[in-house]
């Protein structure tokens, strides 16, 4: 992609807090339509970084750039091209759904013609028309959490950042919110930069990820580039013979097979669940168990370690 497509661009971002750093020369790119996540543990730095490029809190050094606007010098700029929904959302609970995204059109200066038409639109596409003149006091979490995307969309943002969205959500709330954003990417092209600590989330919607911890982004790329040797079957057997071994590291994209007792342990570049069983063959009756361990898991715990916690 060339320079003309980059959505939000950091260069040697830092943010020091007295002696504390928390966030160190992080530098970033995420293009225009690009679904990007910023995974990393609590304290890793992510919300500070989006607190920068909304042009919230001034960086101790270096320089940011969202949507060709200078989130230093220019920062009421980026934030009338940026849709911000926060972790804990600021929506009235007093108010219905269709009260609250009033009052953001309101702020943002909507025509009343235009605003009713609008809100009515976005309700729909976040899933919530039925329950628009319900109070958001009533709401799930997963209904807030959408209702808050509608209420960032209002101003018909060309970017939009998210932290931690689905945070305390349940699995399948977890997965509307995420089909949600990624058809705003496809669909709308609206860049989605989003943080979250959840690795299935990140592996299976985002098009590129960046690691961060301790404040520093220490790796970042699409799954399958940071993934790729990575996946690893772990495969029980009744008895392990040479010949079932010798056929196994024969299969194409495996990077080591070692027997451990009567388990083999595979590391290959691409799930090759279904290639093992066929190599099998007549061997199948011996097999009592077969695990697939994550590939970003295994990337992510190396670069995160112990501070990744409960992730």
């Amino acid at each position: 992609m060339s320079e003309r497509d980059v959505a939000i661009k950091a260069v040697n971002l830092t943010k020091k807090y007295g002696d504390f750093v928390a966030v160190k020369n992080l530098n970033l790119k995420v293009y225009e339509g690009e679904f990007f996540c910023l995974l990393g543990p609590n304290g890793a730095g992510k919300t500070t970084t989006f607190l920068m490029l909304l042009g919230l809190t001034r960086p101790t050094s270096g320089s940011a750039w969202v949507c060709g606007y200078n989130v230093i010098t220019h920062p009421i700029e980026v934030r009338k091209r940026v849709g911000f929904v926060p972790e804990a959302p600021g929506l009235y609970d007093d108010l219905t759904a269709r009260e609250n995204l009033a009052f953001t059109a309101n702020l943002n200066n909507i025509a009343r013609g235009v605003r009713e038409r609008k809100i009515e639109e976005l309700l729909e596409k976040v899933g919530l028309l039925k329950w628009a003149d319900e109070k958001v006091g009533k709401f799930s979490r997963g209904m807030k959490q959408r209702l808050a995307i509608a209420d960032a969309l209002v101003k018909d943002p060309k970017v939009l950042i998210l932290d931690e969205p689905t945070a305390g959500v349940d699995p399948a709330g977890s997965e509307e919110i995420l089909s949600l954003l990624k058809t705003l990417t496809r669909d709308e092209g609206i860049t989605v930069l989003m943080s979250s600590h959840l690795l299935h989330h990140v592996e299976k919607y985002s098009d590129r990820i960046a690691i961060m911890n301790r404040g520093e982004i220490v790796r970042v790329g699409s799954v399958g580039s940071l993934t790729k040797g990575e996946n690893v079957i772990e495969l029980e057997l009744v008895e392990v013979n040479e010949d079932l071994v010798s056929r196994i590291r024969e299969l194409h994209d495996v990077k080591s097979v070692e027997r451990r007792g009567n388990k083999i342990v595979i590391v290959a570049d691409e799930d090759i669940r279904k290639e093992v069983l066929e190599a099998m063959s007549g061997d199948l009756k011996k097999v009592l168990g077969m695990k697939f361990i994550p590939s970003l898991e295994r990337v992510y715990a190396r670069y995160v370690g112990e501070d990744a916690g409960g992730s």
